[in-house]
């Protein structure tokens, strides 16, 4: 009995969630739905229209190219930072720590508000430019890559996998790049992925340090407000779902294929 009330209510919670993204998807591929249960009609007229649009196109290149520099440099950073920090100065990781819980407690909207006071004059006048994008970016993605490297680390015994490699005459610098990191590039991979995907969606940022010097996905669809169709609206909120869901779903396919391992 309590097995089918449970069954039911995740379903109801289920239902609740997916219907509006049911109702946007028919309401996207529809030719006219006014006063009628189902669309009277199918067409996919609104897709091709996003796909030809030019706008939108530079908006989700230049959404991937900000993501995908700014978690190159997180990568780059963090990943030996991290390992240093655990395998030799292991008082630091208490800092790093600290960190995590800074970026999470304090707001985005009062972060902002910080970084235009302090980066819109000379010599640091980077308002409106991709650089601090790039910046705040890192900040944004700091504690959930750090998290995903240091749970990597913490499956491994860092200590013997190097030692054992000095032994058979590598350094520690070779050991790092191949041992620890080929060991943990799946686990990194995983939190690269879902940071990604928050990346991508980042608007409130986007909006105050560069404004539409810069337009994001997340930009191109709030200039949409007027003058284009509700249908038209509704492919393009369909599809950045769509991006979004492909992301999720690879990240969570390479973490449990890494568990089953």
């Amino acid at each position: 009995m309590k097995n089918k009330i449970h069954i039911w209510v995740v379903i109801t919670i289920l239902t609740t969630l997916f219907l509006p993204i049911l109702g946007t998807l028919l309401y996207s591929l529809s030719t006219k739905w006014t006063n009628t249960l189902l669309p009277q009609s199918l067409t996919l007229k609104w897709y091709l229209e996003i796909f030809q649009n030019e706008m939108f196109l530079n908006a989700i290149g230049k959404s991937f190219w900000i993501c995908l520099i700014s978690l190159f440099f997180i990568g780059i950073i963090l990943v030996p930072t991290v390992f240093v920090a655990t395998y030799y100065f292991r008082k630091i990781e208490k800092m790093m720590e600290l960190l995590v819980l800074i970026c999470f407690a304090v707001p985005g909207a009062v972060s902002v508000v910080g970084l235009i006071k302090l980066y819109s004059n000379e010599p640091f006048r980077l308002v409106g430019t991709t650089y601090i994008l790039v910046g705040v970016y890192f900040v944004l993605a700091y504690p959930f890559v750090y998290r995903g490297i240091k749970n990597s680390l913490a499956g491994l015994n860092i200590k013997e996998l190097v030692e054992s490699a000095n032994i058979l005459g590598a350094s520690t610098k070779v050991a790092f790049f191949r041992v620890i990191v080929p060991n943990i590039s799946k686990g990194l991979s995983v939190s690269m992925l879902l940071t990604f995907s928050m990346l991508f969606g980042e608007f409130l940022l986007v909006n105050m340090l560069v404004g539409g010097k810069f337009q994001t996905v997340q930009m191109y669809i709030n200039s949409i407000k007027s003058g284009y169709s509700g249908h038209y609206s509704s492919a393009l909120v369909i599809t950045y779902f769509g991006i979004l869901l492909m992301l999720t779903t690879i990240a969570f396919y390479i973490g449990e294929k890494n568990n089953r391992r």
